[in-house]
């Protein structure tokens, strides 16, 4: 017994595994062949043998599907009622070890403030984070290589019944499809293999990604989320009046008869976040009353206009008539350069009840 340990003391053994590729924070590419093989040397009698060499046991990498949706906007991306083709970055990226196809989805949230209109989802054609209409027109993403990552955008009109304030919450959603030939989107993944049992000659799929704002974990997709805020002007009017003089009272508890004087306001806030430019505020004279001329009082200072043929034009210069009233003034417009946020103006004029 003792003989027959000594005889067989020189046996080793060398396992050797052999993995080429290249290194990636996403692993190992899938479909990479991996091997293993045992070998064994041993002497006996003091001769070394011929050395042993065992099978080769071998398995492909396994697809490891994992990609990462971020928001690029920093801040909710403001906008004015009207606006076309406005803008929300995204950036997409292949954590995975499999160059993938992505289909893009914009998601509206339901219990946001208002919808956009024209909703389209474009890739950054030329990697340069800024929407160009007339190249960045590619609705998937192509072929994105392993910890490689892509820019998209979405792109939508802002409808002109927002209110200031209001917010438009879109998620983009990036689900994992095969890569095909480029420029041609592959199939989705439907499905991974993780009820599978393991195939070592078969590239399986694991599902890899986390929860998105719009999307579950592990389900191949992932998804993130930028918003429209509205910043606009909102200007109120109101309209009051005072009688303050008739002919038969006076200044003591006047009323509205025939010859009593009636002071008009006009009070215009803008309580929104954003100025109102361009103002104009058209004022009709009314019906039965005259325009009592050099009444008009504006403040913040403002251009006064009148017209004396119903709005058409406004280079009539008032007349008084010989009552301090001109009756041929049938409109007046005040215009305003801006109406800065959370300020307002103030108007008033006078007429006579006819």
């Amino acid at each position: 017994m003792m003989n027959r340990i000594t005889k067989l003391s020189g046996l080793s053994l060398v396992l050797t595994l052999v993995m080429v590729g290249t290194a990636f924070a996403g692993g190992t590419p899938s479909g990479t062949t991996v091997n293993n093989a045992a070998s064994v040397d041993f002497v006996v009698g003091g001769l070394p043998q011929a050395t042993i060499n065992s099978n080769v046991a071998t398995f492909l990498v396994d697809n490891r599907v994992d990609v990462t949706v971020a928001t690029l906007d920093a801040a909710n991306i403001l906008v004015v009622p009207g606006m076309l083709a406005r803008v929300l970055s995204y950036s997409v990226t292949n954590n995975g070890n499999t160059i993938q196809d992505y289909t893009l989805t914009p998601v509206a949230d339901a219990g946001d403030d208002f919808d956009a209109a024209n909703v389209n989802v474009f890739v950054d054609s030329n990697a340069n984070g800024i929407y160009e209409p007339a190249l960045d027109n590619t609705i998937f993403i192509d072929e994105l290589g392993i910890d490689a990552t892509m820019n998209v955008f979405i792109v939508s009109d802002i409808p002109l019944t927002a209110l200031n304030a209001q917010l438009a919450n879109y998620d983009l959603l990036a689900q994992t499809s095969a890569g095909a030939a480029p420029g041609i989107p592959g199939g989705a993944y439907a499905a991974d293999h993780v009820a599978d049992v393991d195939d070592p000659a078969v590239v399986q799929l694991v599902f890899a990604d986390g929860a998105g704002n719009a999307d579950a974990a592990r389900d191949g997709g992932h998804s993130s989320r930028s918003t429209y805020e509205i910043a606009t002007a909102n200007l109120t009017v109101t309209k009051t009046h005072v009688v303050t003089n008739d002919p038969i009272n006076g200044l003591t508890r006047p009323k509205n008869i025939p010859g009593a004087t009636v002071d008009y306001t006009t009070n215009l806030n803008n309580t929104g976040s954003s100025n109102a430019d361009n103002v104009a505020i058209v004022d009709p004279v009314p019906a039965n009353t005259s325009f009592v001329v050099g009444s008009h009082t504006v403040a913040p200072a403002g251009t006064v206009e009148y017209s004396d043929d119903g709005g058409a034009t406004w280079a009539y210069v008032p007349v008084d008539s010989g009552d301090t009233t001109d009756p041929t003034v049938t409109h007046m417009r005040i215009s305003y350069a801006a109406i800065a946020a959370a300020t307002g103006a103030l108007s008033t004029f006078k007429v006579i009840i006819q």
